[in-house]
């Protein structure tokens, strides 16, 4: 098995000698994730009062982090998610999904007007007629990935 690491030198030595020594462990709430690459994200599992079920990736317009909890904004809905804004991020972006603020990752063909903000921002009205703002962080990634 092989295995590929993009991180800072420090974490990428960390790893390594992790390895080296075997003294990795499972957990839910690791510092580190592992993806498989171009893994199929096609559904979402989220929460709704007591209830697990699936959501289609292709139904959500916005994913939000409000506190500890990470919702997924759908034309039906509002469902709380189990990945962080990490995992989502990563999982995502080859379907479409760009992260634009610390608390936002917005669906590319959702984006329905693009407003200039002073200060290096944007703000996003979608489909769904919510509004999201492009943080500065954000601003020049967002500005590439939209072609502008």
């Amino acid at each position: 098995m092989k295995l590929k690491l993009v991180a800072t030198k420090e974490v990428k030595d960390k790893i390594k000698q992790a390895i080296k020594e075997q003294d990795i462990q499972y957990s839910d709430d690791a510092s580190f994730v592992l993806y498989e690459l171009h893994h199929e994200h096609e559904f979402l599992l989220v929460r709704e009062k007591e209830d697990y079920f699936r959501i289609a990736v292709k139904d959500i317009i916005y994913i939000e982090a409000k506190g500890a909890q990470v919702l997924a904004h759908t034309k039906d809905g509002i469902y709380q998610v189990k990945e962080t804004m990490y995992q989502l991020e990563a999982n995502l972006y080859e379907k479409g999904f760009l992260r634009i603020h610390k608390a936002f990752i917005v669906k590319k063909k959702d984006i329905r007007r693009i407003k200039t903000s002073l200060n290096m921002k944007f703000s996003l009205v979608l489909s769904n007629q919510e509004t999201v703002e492009v943080s500065r962080s954000y601003y020049y990634h967002f500005k590439e990935e939209m072609g502008f």
